[in-house]
């Protein structure tokens, strides 16, 4: 039996905005800033590419070789985009862990550059590889089934077949990624990169983790759908009417004077508070959860810097 709330771990992080405002706000400015530092870098670098590979795939027409050619341009673009995004994440992973393991430690808003980062990065790192290598089996082992059931029993069977193994396979990866869950918690905790570990932390609790999460992930678009309805209301009335929200939702990156129209600007101003609001919701269930299981069950006293 589970000894935390599913519901109330869901809800930790409106209580992590509630308590600590000033973090928040130094957060989303951060965001911002740096959100659009790499969409100017991203324009400079590749936006006409980026511009027409996006025009490729809206048209649905395009040929596999001018597709992989045009992927062959974006592959340095794609390069530093794979390095910012582990950045990023290994930074607010270890921000959302200190936030909720070590919430006295709020000198520089939780955030840091050092080892804790770096163990991060690693963890991140091995458990995507771990969860693309339980994918690729899976779909493996799909695959092969697929092909047996449709050579012996036809279209029917192998429709069957095909709908089941999809859900398996659907299944098998949030399972996975469930039992996966605390990997960052405890290699911030521990002081160590561990996996492994997570695997029996979460032992028995996957039926009430997986509420918590699903539920954080509701709250989370919940919030993202509220914010953009803000942002399209104060870009409406920036652009001069509901006409002039056309790049709210898809931002035209073929060059700067596309990019920052006053749609874009209120889009950017707003970028970084979704971003953080977001991050906090779907992410800090896991530490918070992970620390009630090793206090032995007893809910952690709040704690607010």
């Amino acid at each position: 039996m589970s000894k935390f709330s599913a519901s109330d771990a869901a809800f930790v992080g409106f209580r992590l905005v509630r308590e600590h405002p000033r973090t928040v706000a130094v957060w989303a400015a951060l965001m911002t800033v740096l959100s659009l530092a790499i969409s100017t870098l991203t324009i400079k670098l590749a936006g006409p590419q980026l511009a027409e590979f996006m025009a490729m795939s809206a048209e649905n027409n395009a040929s596999p070789q001018e597709m992989m050619a045009m992927l062959g341009r974006l592959a340095p673009l794609m390069a530093v985009s794979l390095v910012y995004s582990l950045a990023l994440y290994s930074v607010m992973l270890a921000a959302v862990n200190r936030i909720v393991l070590r919430p006295d430690e709020g000198r520089s808003a939780y955030l840091r550059l050092g080892r804790d980062e770096l163990r991060q990065a690693g963890v991140l790192i091995l458990s995507n590889l771990l969860l693309l290598g339980v994918y690729f089996v899976a779909v493996l082992i799909y695959a092969v089934l697929l092909g047996i059931g449709i050579a012996a029993g036809g279209g029917a069977i192998g429709g069957i077949i095909g709908l089941v193994g999809f859900v398996a396979v659907a299944c098998l990866m949030i399972y996975t990624a469930v039992r996966l869950s605390f990997a960052s918690a405890i290699t911030f905790a521990t002081g160590k990169v561990s996996v492994f570990e997570s695997w029996a932390v979460t032992k028995g609790h996957v039926g009430a983790l997986l509420g918590a999460y699903l539920l954080a992930v509701v709250m989370g678009v919940i919030v993202y759908l509220l914010i953009m309805t803000i942002v399209a209301a104060v870009g409406a009335i920036v652009a001069g009417g509901i006409g002039g929200l056309g790049g709210l939702f898809e931002p035209d990156m073929s060059s700067l004077e596309a990019f920052f129209t006053p749609v874009g600007i209120v889009r950017a101003v707003f970028a970084g508070l979704i971003s953080v609001l977001t991050t906090l919701i779907i992410f800090s269930p896991a530490p918070t959860i992970y620390q009630i299981l090793k206090s032995g069950g007893a809910e952690p006293v709040d704690a607010s810097v």
